[in-house]
């Protein structure tokens, strides 16, 4: 039988795999325009959110120190973003998945400060990559019984169009 898990562990752990899970939903409505950018800005969020729940768990706090006080911000504590959280969590050695993260936060920073044009097609393997990272992460620090992919399923697609898919069906 595993341990729980403490509070603080436990509502970042669920803010990941829910902000997780709306990245996924996001992505897969038909209807959504803004598809890439919901998914990366979401997927951000919970990413910070796994690492804040890891760094809870090792008894890390993963806040902003000035000398021996927390820093705050607007009277809240100044918790650290998701680059610097990459950075402590794989310091020993830089991973594909933190150059994943990276690449990531370079496109949440454009999609917040700036105009991101239409990428979803070029990027579609980056994000599955996105998300299998995320995972295979919530699987080693927490376990499978967290894991998001058994309660998935694929989602059905007419990408890039009905001409393109109606080749490769011909084609097969």
């Amino acid at each position: 039988m595993s341990k729980r898990l403490p509070q603080k562990v436990k509502c970042c752990l669920e803010k990941a795999l829910d902000s997780a899970l709306l990245a996924i939903e996001t992505y897969n409505k038909p209807a959504v325009k803004f598809k890439s950018g919901g998914f990366i800005v979401l997927m951000c969020i919970a990413w910070t959110s796994l690492f804040h729940a890891i760094f809870f768990k090792r008894k890390i706090a993963p806040l902003y120190k000035e000398g021996k006080r927390f820093t705050r911000v607007n009277g809240e504590l100044q918790f650290w973003e998701l680059q610097k959280c990459a950075k402590k969590y794989f310091y020993e050695q830089p991973s594909p998945i933190q150059r994943n993260i990276e690449f990531f936060i370079h496109l949440r920073n454009k999609i917040e400060h700036k105009f991101l044009p239409e990428i979803d097609a070029n990027i579609f393997a980056e994000c599955q990559a996105f998300l299998l990272n995320f995972d295979k992460i919530v699987e080693k620090e927490f376990g499978d019984k967290y894991c998001l992919r058994e309660s998935l399923s694929f989602a059905l697609q007419l990408f890039p169009s009905s001409k393109t898919l109606s080749m490769s069906v011909k084609k097969t």
